[in-house]
């Protein structure tokens, strides 16, 4: 009943849409509210825990820790092999729009992470180095907002791709320019690391969001908790 139910609403949203009753914003507001990816499929949430697994920049402490929560008890499912690598990619897809083909990133790290300016779910869910999220400086006219969804991409790194999601403002950043965790920095640097500190002319794409979508990288749904 409940696929009936879905493939009901995007019958409806393809017909209004095709008649021009329904605006492009209502689509995507009924998209949303029926949970489903642009493609029209139920969205999927995982929590691998520990984000980027490909990351080895953790503390000792760190690992401590994720190993603990990964022998606990979490609600969200959670997959010990996480699907998040899709998001590191070669190229693009055909679905990614080009936004802006002059991008400048940097990176930050640890307690600079926390409690993210466009929100953390109420508090329930922090950044970590091995996520993959984003600071952008606020009022960037055009560019990406609160909760969007980017492809960053660098030809100069064997056209390494990296998605990542706009979760925080950055005061010392201009347009054009992405802060980033170390994970997703390290993964768009020609060496790998963070030596570089700085690297520039990457290619900003606008970008489906991902599904399944790993909480550990991306963060929740909601950024702002509902008041209750």
């Amino acid at each position: 009943m409940a696929r009936l139910s879905l493939l009901a609403l995007l019958a409806t949203i393809a017909m209004a849409g095709a008649s021009g009753v329904l605006a492009s914003s209502d689509a995507a507001q009924a998209l949303e509210a029926a949970d489903v990816d642009e493609a029209g499929n139920v969205m999927q949430y995982i929590n691998s825990v520990f984000g980027d697994e490909d990351d080895d920049d953790y503390s000792e402490e760190e690992l401590a820790r994720r190993d603990l929560m990964r022998r606990g008890k979490h609600h969200h499912k959670h997959s010990r092999k996480t699907k998040g690598k899709q998001h590191f990619t070669i190229g693009t897809d055909d679905s990614d729009q080009l936004w802006d083909d002059a991008v400048k990133i940097t990176w930050y790290a640890s307690n600079d992470l926390k409690n993210p300016q466009c929100g953390n779910g109420g508090g329930k869910w922090q950044p970590e180095n091995s996520s993959h999220i984003g600071a952008v400086v606020k009022g960037w006219d055009n560019g990406p907002q609160c909760g969007d969804f980017v492809k960053l991409c660098n030809k100069k790194a064997d056209n390494k791709c990296v998605k990542v999601r706009v979760i925080d403002k950055c005061a010392g950043c201009k347009k054009g320019h992405v802060d980033l965790t170390k994970s997703a920095f390290k993964k768009l640097a020609p060496s790998g690391t963070l030596n570089e500190g700085v690297v520039e002319n990457l290619q900003m794409y606008k970008t489906y969001k991902p599904n399944p979508w790993d909480i550990a990288l991306f963060g929740p749904k909601l950024l702002q908790a509902l008041n209750n």
